[in-house]
């Protein structure tokens, strides 16, 4: 049968292990000395062998003691470090969230009802800027997770979605192939913007730049009020848009990632919002 070492026990060897008497060990852990006496008894019995040897200047590490050290101080390290991510205390800070606007519109309501669930009492703060602005950001520690668009980053953590760009347009609308393709996009720089002009001129297809804008609900009303297409994921589309594919070249997969700092440690509200935009795209 599986027996549990008791973790309690398992502190007061590690104490006098690591050179405290049975006295100074049972005033660190709030017993009396012959109740951690009886600790050491309890923890021989459980493993079948002696764990320190008795004389006259004290106590020494068995061989046996010193395997058990090995482990015991992982078994309590991990103990401490669990107890620590469940701990009230350690969501008083506010957690500091960059997205991207696709996500924003999308998936973000869902994550933050569910969050909000789970951590009713956190304080959550959200920018909403394109991917290389958030990835500054996130690098200057001005926020502590970020959804940006893939790219080759340190920080770099899941992909979260794969998914093909598509030309979006006015519903029943097609460009003229005769004409320049109108173009609604958002400034540069922008991932989106270069592979629409890049895709058109790989193709061979004139175009023109009818609308900018800096925000995806810019981009929204240009398109539904016929200023042109744009190039986003079917994230953007809504009422009114349709993906176009008739007469215009193919567009490249982009991938969505999660990017986070390493140097902040166990944060159940920041982990458990990285988990819920996980499954957000999974589905």
């Amino acid at each position: 049968m599986l027996r549990n070492l008791d973790i309690g026990v398992l502190r007061s060897f590690l104490l006098i292990a690591d050179g405290s008497s049975f006295a100074e060990a049972a005033d660190r852990v709030g017993r009396s000395p012959s109740a951690v006496s009886l600790q050491i008894q309890r923890l021989e019995d459980e493993l079948g062998a002696q764990v320190f040897r008795r004389n006259n200047r004290g106590v020494a590490l068995t061989l046996a003691g010193e395997r058990l050290l090995v482990f015991a101080r992982r078994i309590v390290g991990l103990n401490d470090e669990t107890i620590q991510a469940f701990r009230s205390g350690g969501e008083v800070r506010p957690l500091r969230v960059g997205l991207t606007q696709d996500f924003a519109e999308s998936a973000l309501p869902d994550v933050l009802r569910r969050f909000s669930l789970e951590h009713p009492t956190a304080e959550l703060s959200l920018r909403i800027d394109r991917s290389a602005h958030l990835l500054a950001s996130l690098h200057a520690g001005e926020i502590d997770l970020a959804v940006a668009v893939r790219r080759d980053d340190p920080l770099a953590r899941d992909v979260l979605v794969e998914t093909r760009m598509a030309w979006i347009g006015r519903e029943g609308e097609t460009p003229d192939v005769e004409l320049p393709v109108p173009l609604a996009l958002f400034e540069a720089p922008c991932t989106f913007r270069s592979v629409a002009i890049d895709a058109l001129a790989a193709a061979g297809r004139d175009y023109r730049i009818g609308f900018t804008s800096p925000s995806l609900a810019g981009l929204r009303s240009a398109v539904l009020a016929g200023l042109g297409i744009t190039v986003r994921t079917r994230l953007l589309l809504a009422p009114g848009l349709a993906a176009i594919a008739d007469g215009l070249p193919r567009l490249p997969d982009i991938a969505f990632s999660l990017y986070a700092r390493s140097d902040v440690g166990s944060w159940p509200a920041r982990d458990d919002f990285v988990e819920l935009c996980r499954r957000a795209f999974r589905g």
